[in-house]
């Protein structure tokens, strides 16, 4: 089962490589820390369990270096997401430190051969503690194991101060805090339990057990407990779709045609506070804006107008709009956007277009596909059907 989750979960992040999107580059380091913990549980399976050699000569030692970078990507993800910016300075790059010491720790292995890394292997399949003897160069395999996992523990624990620190003052204040809150807390806390339960299950076999005996030595409750978190992580996204939309920060590019309104936006960007995820009118004035010049060229007389095809010609994310819409406009896309048509229609009939077409033919011309659903927003919008309202025009 864990192999199989641990697929699942490397599938998924592909899907989230094919999808990322442009406007929240963030994503790549969450997409990154997914990547690298179902890795790690591959390699799990296939050092404590799996007895085809060919699996073990690939995962036993070569990865080591790249898993030691679950920590940062985390930490990379957390501090970007709550300081909305995905860029990295020099600093950081020390990070990558604990990666290149482990490097060097496996490149002894990284020299042998095809067949000497077989017959590793299949000692190891014979006897799990043998796994610990890959002739390491600058530290044991006992350090080895036991120090990604103190790391991931580590970093897991610095991510959720930083949560803290951001949300001390504000934790419940406004729904989208509430959205970035939970997000954050459910992914370090099962990240916290499954690397806890990491650290446990490497100390009990390392220390307490022999590795020869494969599964039977091994805490089932662990186990299963670990493979739980890990199908946690993985699905968590399904519970949250919108996190991968980012926070809705306002500040698109704008196209103004006064200098007043440019400044004004650019003192917006100065005192702009990284810690504020409410959207406050102003915020939520630019968006306005953007969403303003967008339809003023009527892109929702196409009949298939929707909210993702405006996402992708505005720049916006889907759920930046939506948000807009219901916290600003107290509505939600279709009705906004049969209101659009629905004027629209009624700007045809005022320039006298009734007189040479009929109800149906404008319905079609605003963007609607159902009579039924033009003549439900015509009344809804205006109290009256198209006929009524076209008799009181006359």
């Amino acid at each position: 089962m864990q192999s199989f989750i641990s697929l699942f979960g490397l599938f998924l992040c592909f899907l989230l490589i094919f999808n990322m999107n442009q406007t929240n580059r963030v994503n790549i380091y969450l997409t990154l820390f997914l990547l690298l913990i179902n890795l790690f549980n591959v390699i799990n399976y296939c050092t404590m369990f799996s007895s085809n050699k060919y699996l073990g000569a690939i995962f036993l030692v070569h990865f080591q270096p790249i898993i030691v970078l679950t920590g940062p990507m985390l930490f990379f993800y957390v501090r970007g997401l709550l300081n909305d910016d995905a860029s990295l300075s020099k600093k950081d790059w020390l990070h990558f430190i604990p990666s290149f010491l482990y490097l060097v720790n496996c490149s002894r292995y990284y020299l042998y051969s095809v067949d000497y890394k077989l017959s590793f292997a299949q000692k190891v399949i014979a006897n799990r503690m043998e796994m610990l003897h890959f002739d390491s160069l600058l530290f044991s395999g006992n350090v080895s194991y036991l120090g990604r996992s103190i790391m991931a523990i580590g970093y897991t624990t610095y991510c959720l101060i930083l949560v803290f620190r951001h949300f001390k003052d504000d934790i419940r204040r406004q729904m989208q805090n509430k959205l970035i809150f939970k997000w954050l807390t459910l992914l370090l806390l099962f990240n916290y339990l499954m690397n806890f339960n990491i650290f446990y299950y490497v100390i009990r076999l390392l220390y307490s057990w022999s590795f020869s005996n494969g599964l039977t030595v091994v805490p089932m409750g662990a186990l299963i407990f670990g493979v739980a978190c890990l199908l946690f992580i993985n699905c968590i996204l399904f519970f949250f779709p919108n996190i991968l939309y980012g926070l809705p920060r306002m500040d698109y590019k704008l196209s103004f045609s006064h200098q007043a309104e440019a400044a004004e936006l650019e003192n917006y960007k100065a005192t702009k506070s990284s810690k504020d995820f409410e959207i406050s009118t102003d915020k939520l004035e630019l968006i306005s804006d953007k969403l303003d010049q967008y339809y003023s060229e009527r892109p929702y007389i196409r009949p298939n107008f929707n909210l993702t095809m405006t996402a992708n010609d505005t720049g916006i994310p889907a759920h930046h709009i939506s948000y807009f819409l219901k916290v600003y406009l107290k509505t939600d896309f279709i009705t906004w956007k049969n209101n659009a048509r629905i004027e629209y229609v009624i700007e045809l009939i005022q320039l006298g277009e009734a007189e040479n077409l009929t109800l149906e033919a404008i319905s079609k011309k605003a963007g609607f596909i159902s009579r039924t659903t033009f003549i439900s927003s015509f009344k809804q919008k205006t109290g009256k059907t198209p006929s009524e309202y076209i008799e009181q025009l006359s």
